[in-house]
């Protein structure tokens, strides 16, 4: 009995070293689930040959007969795999690789062949009435020819190990002493039939790759995960089909809120993020780190993720990373990791904060305010929504009297005037040079108290080099406008102020009728009107269709890309395209400007539906122009009549 005692040995060995890969339905690479298939096929002739010795002692010759049958048939398909695994680890793709798996196969077919010819003609073995074993001349064949394989597979590990370096080099030296070992069981079963060597020699392979490379494999998963941790806070791998839970890495406040180790995933998931985030984003958490549903939320992409804010640490990225996954794609193992982001979320608060804030005033900028119109439109008819344009009376006459740093006191007094009344109740943008505007919220009664507010405050206002400072408002309440856009309000606003300022000259005694006059013939001569600011690489519209307005004419949100844009988007003539391209670029009108000069003239051909005609364009400094903030005209004429 101790053939089979060897036998039952090996499958409980078997068992105890491969219970993992017994388990796991899934196997994500070709090796593995070759290795697999090779560890079920052992499994079975592990039996065979245990069933063979009980068999074998007791005299039952037809049983014996045909456990011997599937013993043989086994051991044929475990050398198709053990060749097929052994190629695929070594990632065989040469001619001599594929000589091997081709030889495999070829080594199978012949056996299965030679076992159904062996039922009619003794040529591989039989089992006499006294349940004698008798062995013949295919069986020698057929297990010479395992040896040949062997012997190929050890030659060609051997090389591929030489060429490898580290941790393969081992893996790889494992896999040669693997073929070795299992020549030398083949030959000792050679030479003894009636001993269970070839069992003994598969087991103890198996042991050796399990010891060597399988573990060696979850080691090096292990070291990959661990390097992941160092850079995040904590770090769990959670097993969505067992809910378990293995801590990789975590700090102390985080370890400590786990109070039952036995305790499922899911309810220490929703123990420690309920401990370690803020009320405000507590829903959120536990909705992201909800178990239950992970699976079906990562779908088929590899991680997801969330920004949360931590009662301790500020803001965290908490972060799911897909480990394994079932046969149909579906999430089993993932890892769940947070890294503190408070630094960056400040930083990156601080750039937003930059490239939506004007600097000399404080307050946001053309940039956000066109931003924000484009959120304004979902706004609710009832709803108190205020629109108010705003200008500074007199801003040119002060810089032209008293210089530009008085105009610009008088641009931060009229800043710190509207941020100290409007600003309570909404934003304050400053869209270009002495405009402005606010958009808030308010009933009409509160309305009325905020713009007397505003022009007590304003009233109020004295600088250094400034004695007073006047402003002209114009606004517009939503309520009974529900129907119109908010462009139609903005401008309704605009004609609101301008006749603000009108008023406000007229008391003075200005007569601005002729500067209006010439403004409109001025419109009228020149196609497109901008003021454009190359500092900021900004622009305000002040005249031109809205046909232009258009993407197709390279139409976008700064004064580099729309000029940039007109050019390649074939308006410009090729033969002048060059030339128009480097005398528009941002970067070359800032330095032609900086070099004293206060105009530019480019002349260049247009497309029009009948063809290309000769245009003009000027840019001209403004009053308010300064090399720190370069504010410039830009006009172009059509001279081709």
């Amino acid at each position: 009995m101790y053939y089979s005692a060897i036998g039952i040995i090996s499958i409980i060995i078997h068992l105890i070293i491969n219970h993992e890969y017994f388990r796991n339905k899934e196997d994500k690479t070709e090796v593995n689930r070759v290795f697999k298939l090779y560890i079920w096929v052992a499994l079975i002739y592990y039996i065979t040959d245990s069933i063979w010795g009980v068999l074998y002692e007791l005299h039952i010759p037809t049983i014996l007969y045909i456990d011997t049958l599937l013993y043989y048939l086994t051991m044929a398909f475990s050398v198709v795999l053990l060749c097929r695994y052994v190629t695929t680890y070594l990632r065989l793709s040469t001619g001599f690789g594929r000589f091997i798996l081709y030889f495999g196969h070829v080594f199978a077919v012949l056996e299965i062949l030679a076992l159904i010819v062996n039922h009619f003609v003794h040529i591989f073995f039989w089992i006499d009435e006294d349940t004698v074993y008798h062995a013949y001349t295919m069986r020698y064949v057929a297990l010479y020819m395992q040896v040949f394989l062997c012997v190929l597979l050890a030659i060609q590990t051997g090389s591929v190990m030489k060429k490898a370096i580290g941790e393969m080099k081992k893996r790889y030296f494992t896999i040669f002493l693997f073929c070795v070992e299992m020549t030398a069981a083949i030959i000792a079963q050679i030479a003894y039939p009636l001993l269970p060597l070839y069992s003994v020699g598969m087991v103890i392979g198996i042991i050796i790759i399990h010891t060597f490379v399988k573990e060696s494999e979850k080691e090096n998963q292990y070291r990959i995960l661990s390097s992941i941790a160092e850079v995040n806070y904590s770090m769990h791998v959670i097993d969505l089909v067992h809910d378990t839970v293995d801590e990789i890495s975590a700090k102390n406040e985080v370890d400590n809120i786990i109070d039952n180790r036995r305790t499922g995933a899911a309810v220490i998931m929703k123990q420690v993020m309920t401990a370690v985030t803020q009320d405000d984003y507590l829903e959120r958490a536990l909705e992201f780190t909800d178990l239950t549903t992970i699976a079906d939320r990562i779908g088929d992409k590899k991680t997801i993720a969330t920004q949360l804010v931590g009662k301790n640490i500020g803001w965290f990225l908490a972060t799911f990373i897909v480990i394994e996954k079932d046969a149909d794609g579906k999430a089993t193992k993932v890892a769940y990791t947070t890294r503190e982001i408070d630094e960056e979320k400040r930083q990156e608060e601080r750039l937003i904060y930059k490239s939506q804030t004007d600097e000399l005033t404080g307050l946001y900028n053309r940039r956000a305010y066109e931003d924000d119109m484009l959120a304004y439109p979902a706004i609710p008819p009832e709803a108190d929504f205020v629109y108010a344009a705003i200008d500074i009376n007199g801003l040119k006459v002060v810089n032209d009297e008293l210089g530009h740093a008085a105009g610009d006191e008088l641009i931060k007094g009229a800043a710190d005037c509207l941020k100290r009344t409007l600003g309570n109740y909404g934003k304050v943008y400053r869209t270009g040079g002495d405009e402005f505007v606010a958009i808030f919220f308010a009933d009409e009664e509160h309305l009325e108290y905020i713009i007397s507010d505003l022009d007590s405050v304003m009233m109020e206002w004295s600088g250094q080099l400034v004695s007073s400072l006047s402003l002209s408002v114009g606004y517009v309440t939503k309520r009974g406008l529900e129907n119109e856009t908010i462009i139609n309000i903005a401008k309704l606003a605009d004609d609101r102020m301008y006749k603000a300022k009108a008023d406000y000259y007229s008391r003075k005694g200005i007569d601005r009728r002729g500067q209006a006059a010439a403004h409109k013939a001025l419109c009228d001569l020149y196609t497109k009107i901008l003021k454009i600011n190359l500092t900021e690489d900004t622009y305000s519209i002040v005249n031109m269709d809205i046909s232009e307005q258009t993407r197709e004419k390279g139409f976008t949100d700064t004064i580099s890309g729309w000029l940039s844009g007109f050019g390649k988007s074939g308006q410009v003539h090729s033969d002048d395209l060059s030339m128009y391209l480097e005398k528009t670029d941002v970067n070359y009108l800032k330095e032609y400007f900086k070099s004293g000069k206060s105009s530019i003239s480019i002349m260049y051909r247009r497309k029009y539906d009948d063809g290309f005609k000769q245009v003009a364009m000027e840019m001209i400094k403004a009053d308010d122009y300064k090399e720190s903030n370069q504010n410039l005209f830009l006009y172009v004429k059509n001279i081709d009549i």
